[in-house]
Parts: structure tokens; C-alpha cells; sequence
């Protein structure tokens, strides 16, 4: 032993002090890397299991018929397109010529909402018998100051050269007006899942505003529109044709797997954010190609592309021929990495001369000369100063500022409507509370589901008959002698039960922020996040609770702080059984937290906490400002009493409400 640590030196005391310390810190340590463990193996049972599902609906035609309708409306409503956008003018402005022998190429800018300006280049051949099919080309992540159209130029030329007019588009975060691709990637702007949005949905509409505007050209016939693009594009061109029926044929090239694969090999830690679409609809991947069937797909994929792992695509396959049946249907498959090549140019030129323009093989003309980059920008540098595109994340999807309601008929009438789009929008992928009880493991662990157990700690006070109860929700770096310290008076008094309820990966050692982000997004591919993972927990330590002796289950107060409260406020939204919420320091916006799915559509926290009257809802020591909204529909309702700021824990837990009373500690 070092002589640092020589009991003779500190003395016994001391040492076994000391020791206690390091033990209690191992425990806590090994108990974080167990949910850790816990939580990834229960997303990857989750997204095995949403897979197989997808599979069995479509096993046959006949089969995924039954469920095209609706999984198309889903899948709309996961991109941020339920209801369509309004398809307002499109303000096309086109910024010069180029002429390049065989071929033009015209610089278009158009709005595709207003104020947000797509930009892109159209390649069209000179000799057109008649109309021609038109290419929407969507590009990947290639960087340029000028557009990643600049960098993706090869296919329009070989696509004009062979009698195609193509529209390549920038995305928009690689555009000349920039808007974010890496809200949660990298950003930590992790509130765009309680927003519901992705970047995809933009990047779709702006795909179906540039048909839009392709069908107004002369020179394209309409209905032969196809599309095609690798790896972002790839994914654009998927989620594309999925919704949009006027794309007869699209070729995706290297960008798509299954959920059961890519949360095994956890490949979220490569992908953009507009890869996916926020699944709160427990969508699979498969689903993609089965809304595309019967129209021509042909897809591509490099074996050693680590970000759509073999296994994946292989599932996908299989399972697009088993609906397909014919050669309608393809998968190339390369000996490259996640990479483009002429090789593929040129095979999704001839599935398009074969399925679009109805030809038979013929020699390509595949020869290509670059222009300079910045001869083919629309605004040269100078965007708009009035584009809004930076702000899309912030307009796309989110709901405006709540309604205040005059009547009580008028707030009754939303809040029918605002709990079933929370139970059916927000929360539809949480489990029924019930089916089974949670288990006990032991004193301190509760298993919430399969596979899943979190650290609680109960206290009843000795002989009680039906005690009220205090449910306390940790925050993440809380211990227990914090958490004491807040319900001190709790303990003093004896009169109520007392419950400590660490969810999921929340601990006196929390997970790191790497892991828990990675978590996030895992967990969004299967229709949860965090937050939801952790509100369940809550929900079932409430059901633990009530069962047990000495307690009355009628009389439980949920309490947290920040997060840990707002996610307890839930807790009672969805537990009528619930009879009050102590909130301490609570966010004020669900940009701050808790992150549901979609949430941001639909609500916010102060509107969301009035759904609680006429239960109590208390404000430990402060009342935040914009919780006056939720005062004053508690008292539109009249329980105005039964709202505001509470200073003593142990008094409201036992049914004793205002500040008109002595403590006696």
C-alpha cells in the first residue's frame, strides 16, 4: 500500500471513510456502464423488431397494399410534408446561358416557400426531337463555395450529352444561400427532434418544386421525370420518389440499409441528418422501396461502404425482389468504398434510356469536360439578402405561439384535440403502462421493460396505512445527498413515503454526452429519444409505487428539477392517477428540453402544463414568466388557486396548499 494511503497516517477513521467513498464512486461508475450496455442492446431489439415487422407487411403486392395509404401519409408526415406545404410562386429567375456545343446549361434560382431560394444548374441537349425526359439530379456532401452542383457536373453533362435534360440542385447546406444540414450531427441543436424536423424534407420539396417548374418548360415531357444521386442524394431521391409520383424512375446510389443494421453498427456517427426521416411512425428503410414499387428503382451500393453496412442492403434487396419480381428491380454492387465512378454513371444512364426513354442498350456518350466553378453560380456571391434559408429548421415544422383561449368551451375543445396529437404524435411509440407491472430486481433496481433497469430508491413511514407520496426524479450528476437535501422536510416530518427515481442513464456518474447523443439518434431511428425512454421509466416507477404497502396510490406528487421535473409534469399528462406536479426550475421551451419527437408541432411547455388543471400544478420558489399562459387558463378554467409557487415540499406532499402556516422546523 502507498504511504499516502496508510491508515496510521490519516487515521482508521479517515481510511474507512475514504474507502466507502471510492466504493460508492466504483458502484456508481459500474452502474452507468451496465445502462449503458442495457440501453444499446434494448435499440438495436427495437430496431430488429421494427425491420421484421416492415418485412411482414410487405411479404407480398397484395400484402402491402393493404398498408400503402397509410404508411405514405406517415411517411409525409415524418418528412414535414402532412399537410403540403403551399405551393406558392416559384419566382424563377434565371442568371445566364452557358453554351457548351451539344448542350446548354441555364443557372435557375426559384423559391421553393418564400423566401427560400433553390439554386441549381439545368443541363439541356440542343438536339430534342420533340420533348424530352427530364433528370432531377439531388447532389451529396461535396464541398464547394459555389454550390455542390459545381462538383457533381459529370452527370448533368452525360445525361444532356445522351439526350436528357438534367436539373442538378444544390443541397442546402452546400448552396449559395446556406442552411443546415448538422443541426444534431454536430450543432448540438438537438431541439430539431422536438421540432420533427429534418433537413430531408426540405430537400424534398424543393426536389418536387423543381418538377414543379420542369413541368413548365417547353422542351421536358412531364411524364417522364426520373431521378437519381449518391449518398445524400441517394437519400433525397429515395424519400423523393417515395411521396412524389411523378418520379417514374429513380436510381439512389448508395444509400440505403435497414434500421436493424445501421443501429447495429451504430453507422448514425457518419450519416447527416437529412439521411433520415424523424421516425416517429416506426417506419423500416424497406418502407422507402416498397412506396416506390412498381415503378423502376435501381440502387448501388459499394461493399466496403462502412455507413451502409453489406447486411443491410442485402436485407433490403431481397426483400424490394421478393415485391418486384421482375427487372424493374436492381442492385449493383461494387468493390469500392463510399465512393461515385463512371461505372455507375453510366449503368443509371442506361436503367433511364431503358425505363424513361425506351430504348434499347446503345453506345453512351460519356465524355465530359468541367466548367470553372464560378461560372456556374445563379448569384455569384450575392445571395438574397431577404433568403430565409438559415432559419428553415426554425419555420419548417415548429407551431406557432399558443392561442389564448376566451372560454372555457374554446380551451376544453383544444385540449381534446392537443392530448390526442401528444398521445397519438408525440408519445405513439411509447408502451402501454401496465401490461405486466415492473419488476422489482431488488432494493435499489426496477426493471421498467425488457432488458432495462433503473435505481430507485423507496422509503414508507413505519406503520402507515396510506401514506401520500413524494416521487422525486433525478437529474443527471445528482446524488443522494443532494436529492436529500431538497427533501429534507420530507424526512423530518415521516408523513409521506418518499421515492427516488434515477431513469435511465441517469446517475450521480451520467453517461458521457458522446455516448448519450449517440443514444439519441439511435433512439430517434426507432421512434423514442432519451427523454421518451426516460418519461416511461418514470411512469412505471409511479406504477411500482402505488402498489406498494402503506401507500396511497391516489395521493402521489411528482417533482424534479429542470428536465427531470417537465418530464414529470408528462408523467401526470399521461397518468390521470397522478394528483399533483412540483416543478423546480423548469424549461420554459422544449428547444431546452425535455426532447420528444415532434413535440415542437404541437405544443409547448406552458400549454402543455395546463393540460394538468384542474390537478395542482407548483412552482418550487419561482414562477418563471412564461408561465403566466398556464396560469391564465387555470384560471379561465376557475382553479386559479391551484397554480403557482410553492416554497415548502413536505406541506403540499401532505395536502396543506399557500404559505399560512407555521413549519415547526
Amino acid at each position: 500500500m502507498s504511504k499516502w494511503f496508510r491508515p496510521k497516517r490519516f487515521g482508521i477513521a479517515a481510511w474507512l471513510c475514504a474507502v466507502a467513498v471510492f466504493a460508492q464512486d466504483d458502484a456508481a461508475y459500474r452502474r452507468m456502464l451496465e445502462s449503458k450496455r442495457e440501453v444499446t442492446e434494448y435499440l438495436i431489439r427495437r430496431a430488429d423488431e421494427i425491420t421484421a415487422r416492415a418485412g411482414a407487411e410487405m411479404a407480398t403486392p397484395g400484402e402491402w397494399e393493404k398498408s400503402r395509404a397509410k404508411r405514405l401519409e406517415e411517411m409525409r408526415d415524418m418528412l414535414g410534408l402532412l399537410p403540403w406545404p403551399a405551393r406558392t410562386p416559384l419566382n424563377t429567375r434565371i442568371a445566364g446561358v452557358l453554351d457548351k456545343g451539344s448542350y446548354t446549361v441555364e443557372k435557375i434560382a426559384f423559391e421553393s416557400m418564400p423566401k427560400i431560394y433553390v439554386t441549381g444548374d439545368l443541363y439541356m441537349p440542343k438536339q430534342r426531337a420533340g420533348r424530352v425526359p427530364a433528370v432531377v439530379y439531388v447532389c451529396g456532401h461535396a464541398n464547394s463555395p459555389n454550390g455542390d452542383k459545381t462538383q457533381y457536373q459529370r452527370h448533368g453533362i452525360s445525361l444532356a450529352k445522351n439526350g436528357y435534360a438534367a436539373f442538378i440542385l444544390d443541397s442546402i447546406q452546400i448552396s449559395e444561400t446556406f442552411a443546415l444540414h448538422h443541426g444534431v450531427f454536430s450543432q448540438e441543436m438537438f431541439d430539431w427532434y422536438a421540432r420533427g424536423y429534418t433537413p430531408a424534407g426540405v430537400e424534398v420539396w424543393n426536389a418536387m418544386r423543381a418538377i414543379d417548374y420542369l413541368s413548365t418548360r417547353p422542351e421536358v415531357d412531364a411524364a417522364r421525370i426520373g431521378m437519381t444521386g449518391r449518398s445524400g442524394g441517394a437519400a433525397m431521391s429515395w424519400f423523393t420518389a417515395a411521396v412524389d409520383p411523378r418520379v417514374k424512375v429513380v436510381v439512389p446510389v448508395m444509400g440505403i440499409s435497414t434500421y436493424s443494421a445501421n443501429v447495429r453498427a451504430n453507422t448514425q456517427r457518419g450519416h447527416c441528418d437529412c439521411m433520415f426521416a424523424i421516425n416517429s411512425w416506426m417506419h423500416d428503410m424497406l418502407h422507402q422501396g416498397a412506396l416506390i414499387y412498381p415503378r423502376p428503382l435501381l440502387m448501388a451500393h459499394g461493399e466496403k461502404d462502412t455507413l451502409f453496412p453489406v447486411p443491410g442492403y442485402e436485407a433490403f434487396a431481397k426483400q424490394m425482389k421478393t415485391l418486384y419480381g421482375n427487372d424493374s428491380f436492381g442492385n449493383i454492387v461494387v468493390d469500392t468504398g463510399h465512393q461515385d465512378s463512371d461505372y455507375l454513371r453510366g449503368e443509371a444512364i442506361k436503367f433511364f434510356d431503358k425505363h424513361l426513354m425506351g430504348v434499347k442498350e446503345r453506345k453512351l456518350d460519356m465524355d465530359y469536360s468541367n466548367a470553372p466553378d464560378e461560372t456556374l453560380t445563379v448569384f455569384g456571391g450575392k445571395p438574397p439578402a431577404d433568403a430565409q434559408n438559415f432559419r428553415v429548421h426554425e419555420t419548417f415544422t415548429t407551431r406557432g405561439a399558443p392561442v389564448k383561449y376566451k372560454t372555457q368551451a374554446a380551451w376544453s375543445a383544444r385540449s381534446v384535440e392537443l392530448r390526442e396529437q401528444l398521445r397519438t404524435r408525440v408519445f405513439g411509440s411509447i408502451p402501454a403502462v401496465g401490461a405486466g407491472g415492473p419488476l422489482r430486481l431488488s432494493d435499489s433496481l426496477l426493471r421498467t421493460e425488457e432488458g432495462i433497469s433503473i435505481t430507485y430508491s423507496l422509503r414508507v413511514p413505519r406503520g402507515a396505512a396510506a401514506a401520500p407520496a413524494v416521487v422525486y426524479i433525478a437529474s443527471d450528476g445528482e446524488d443522494a445527498k443532494s436529492i436529500d437535501d431538497t427533501l429534507r422536510g420530507v424526512a423530518s416530518r415521516g408523513k409521506a413515503a418518499r421515492m427516488v427515481v434515477y431513469p435511465r442513464g441517469v446517475g450521480p456518474v451520467p453517461w458521457e454526452k458522446t455516448f448519450w447523443k449517440d443514444t439519441l439518434r439511435n433512439a430517434m431511428h426507432v421512434g423514442r429519444t432519451v427523454d421518451s425512454m426516460r418519461l416511461y421509466d418514470v411512469m412505471r416507477a409511479v406504477e411500482f409505487l402505488r402498489a406498494q404497502a402503506g401507500v396511497d396510490g391516489g395521493r402521489v406528487m411528482v417533482m424534479g428539477r429542470g428536465v427531470s421535473g417537465a418530464l414529470g409534469l408528462y408523467a401526470a399528462l399521461l397518468d390521470s392517477k397522478i394528483e399533483q406536479v412540483m416543478l423546480l426550475d423548469p424549461p420554459v421551451s422544449h428547444v431546452s428540453g425535455p426532447l420528444f419527437l415532434n413535440v415542437l408541432r404541437y405544443t409547448d411547455v406552458p400549454e402543455a402544463a395546463a393540460l394538468l388543471a384542474p390537478r395542482r400544478l407548483h412552482f418550487y420558489g419561482r414562477m418563471a414568466k412564461d408561465f403566466e399562459y398556464t396560469r391564465g387558463v387555470y384560471e379561465l378554467m376557475g382553479v386559479g388557486d391551484r397554480v403557482g409557487v410553492a416554497m415548502n415540499v413536505e406541506w403540499v406532499a401532505e395536502g396543506k396548499f399557500g404559505n399560512g402556516f407555521a413549519s415547526g422546523l
